[in-house]
């Protein structure tokens, strides 16, 4: 393709008009426009490097770097020969053109002429092959970007994915992480549950142990509440009823007045008593002097005061006998009295032995009775105790449960 050819291709896509005369001896700023406009065509980000001769010679030589590198990929991915290579001094230096001193030698002169006339080739070279490149975008760019669509939107999807994937991973790997810890802690709470279970076991035991015993005390005294039940049952027999001691207490008052009515009645026969034994003393002489006036033979006078001594003797024997019978009955009395009292003796110590059987009997059953509810609320603490251990062990087993589930949940 001829210069004049190359030139009306590229003033009419490329917006950067050229001349056949810029190809002959490039400028810096010539290469730079040239490329400047084809990557913006190609839709490159150039911002960068639109200003770049206005900053600093270090910023200016790293963006010249950069152009020249992008600008090289492009020529080695187009050229024929993969030699070909852009530089950096063919973007400094397109064309190595000088001025000619006089003096200058024609050796100097005709290298100097062979080498610009290489760079400007290269030059042209260079832009014919963007043009080139350009014009094909053009023909494949929309297959090209039917399918480089295609394949950004499967990428984006595919990236899309992945990053779900890597979500979805991060998110595994956080809950596997709180499994992980979940699961050391139950295996710390199992073991503390080991231990508490062990103490319960232990305490279990004792309290089994104090029950077993508590039974054995309750069997000791039911047999002795047995026991104590025949012994009433025996005493029950022998336990006078109210109405009974009544009548005994009634019986004990009327002999005690009977024992009174007799002493005094006891009293006045013995005063009596002694009245007739004291006549009586003194009636003997009598007697005996009338025995002896008698033997002597006295008239009638005589005769009827016999008959009156007769009649005092007889009265004399009669009142012996009354004082005789009432010596007796008075000896019955006392008999008769001592026995009412030892039986009053006998009654009132059967009524104490009575008593103090059921005050000790009541002591007793007021003992046992407490003993029997110190005993049931034992037991009845003891009970409520066992509920509440196994009240505990089924909330902790249900919780370990719970959370075996919920572990086994968030594992599938």
């Amino acid at each position: 393709m001829s210069n004049a050819a190359f030139v009306d291709e590229w003033n009419s896509i490329i917006p950067f008009k050229i001349k056949a005369i810029d190809l002959e001896k490039p400028t810096e700023q010539f290469v730079y426009k040239s490329i400047l406009h084809f990557l913006k065509l190609m839709h490159y980000d150039v911002s960068s490097y639109e200003n770049m001769y206005n900053e600093s010679n270090e910023t200016l030589t790293m963006k010249r770097v950069e152009l020249v590198a992008r600008i090289n990929y492009i020529y080695q991915l187009c050229s024929d020969s993969k030699q070909t290579s852009f530089f950096y001094v063919d973007l400094v230096k397109p064309s190595k053109s000088s001025t000619v001193e006089p003096n200058s030698d024609y050796i100097d002169l005709l290298i100097l002429t062979s080498f610009s006339f290489i760079a400007g080739k290269k030059i042209i070279h260079l832009l014919k092959v963007l043009l080139n490149y350009l014009f094909y975008i053009n023909m494949v760019k929309e297959t090209v970007l039917a399918k480089a669509n295609k394949c950004a939107e499967e990428y984006s999807e595919l990236n899309a994915r992945l990053n779900q994937e890597q979500i979805n991973k991060e998110e595994n790997k956080i809950r596997a992480n709180k499994i992980n810890r979940h699961i050391d802690d139950l295996k710390g709470q199992l073991t503390q549950l080991k231990d508490q279970i062990a103490t319960l076991e232990q305490r279990k035991l004792t309290l089994q142990e104090k029950v077993a015993a508590l039974k054995a005390n309750d069997q000791q005294l039911a047999d002795k509440i047995i026991k104590l039940k025949i012994e009433q049952s025996e005493l029950s027999d022998l336990l006078v009823a109210d109405d009974e001691a009544a009548d005994v207490m009634e019986t004990k008052l009327a002999l005690d007045r009977e024992i009174e009515m007799l002493t005094e009645m006891e009293i006045e026969l013995q005063q009596t008593y002694e009245v007739h034994v004291c006549s009586i003393n003194n009636i003997r002489p009598c007697n005996a002097l009338l025995e002896k006036i008698l033997q002597f033979g006295i008239d009638e006078s005589c005769k009827n005061l016999r008959a009156e001594i007769v009649e005092l003797n007889a009265l004399y024997d009669k009142l012996q006998k009354e004082s005789k019978d009432l010596s007796n009955f008075l000896d019955a009395l006392r008999e008769n009295c001592v026995e009412i009292e030892a039986l009053v003796a006998e009654k009132n110590q059967e009524v104490e032995v009575r008593r103090r059987v059921l005050e000790k009997k009541d002591r007793k059953n007021d003992g046992k009775h407490l003993e029997k509810m110190n005993h049931l609320q034992t037991l009845q603490q003891t009970n409520d105790l066992f509920e509440h251990i196994l009240v505990v062990l089924r909330a902790e087993m249900q919780r370990v449960t719970d959370m075996l589930e919920k572990s086994l949940n968030v594992m599938k």
